[in-house]
């Protein structure tokens, strides 16, 4: 059995009902017991209820990939519920990303492939995801479909186990990610480009207490 992230009450109401159904279509087709099944499951039903199979971060390639290896012949299955991966993906052309989109991609993945598991032939597309959900003005949790922060802690740990046991204030997962990505790239901290837009934004990057006046 593959376990879908559970939706939570109050999540918003952005298509998860079709996004649910996309993925445990997909699901099907999945190599029994595979760890990182439901969550690509999650994801590519969410690019494809959005209508955007860009949305997940992975390029047409990484796609084919992806799909051939956790989820070999569904495309080619004649599934009625699998039509949009059919539609959308015999049209997917991974869109470009703008100048500081494009860069901040760049120092994330070069974190994530600096501390990713050698052990693991799925994380590279992990890293994908992560990359493109970070430009996007949410919680990692709810943008990727998934049930709450520890689902993504999870996956973080599966995936690049050293870098979360960094996380030692406790950050929430995309702020952390950014902070370590410019770190690592020996610039100072910043957040990540879709955390201006979020609603908690003033809850994750409180502006510094004003200093006292001089006497």
């Amino acid at each position: 059995m593959h376990a879908l992230p559970t939706a939570r009450p109050d999540a918003p109401s952005d298509g998860s009902g079709t996004a649910r159904q996309l993925a445990r279509a997909l699901l099907r087709y999945a190599p029994p017991g595979h760890p990182d099944a439901g969550f690509f499951a999650t994801v590519l039903g969410k690019s494809l209820a959005h209508g955007d199979l860009g949305r997940s971060g992975l390029t047409p390639r990484e796609l084919d990939a992806l799909l051939a290896r956790l989820f070999p012949g569904a495309p080619a299955a004649h599934d009625a519920s699998l039509a949009a991966l059919r539609e959308q993906g015999a049209a997917y052309a991974a869109p470009g990303l703008d100048g500081a989109h494009a860069e901040f991609t760049r120092l994330l993945r070069a974190l994530l492939d600096a501390w990713s598991s050698p052990d693991l032939d799925t994380t590279a597309w992990v890293t994908g995801v992560l990359a493109r959900a970070c430009l996007r003005p949410d919680h990692l949790w709810r943008d990727l479909g998934l049930s709450g922060r520890e689902d993504v802690t999870a996956l973080l740990t599966r995936h690049y186990p050293g870098l979360v046991a960094r996380n030692v204030r406790n950050l929430r997962w995309k702020q952390f990610l950014a902070y370590s990505a410019r770190e690592h790239a020996g610039q100072p901290p910043s957040e990540a480009p879709g955390c201006p837009a979020c609603e908690d934004y003033g809850v994750c990057y409180r502006p510094a207490p004003a200093e006292p006046p001089r006497q």
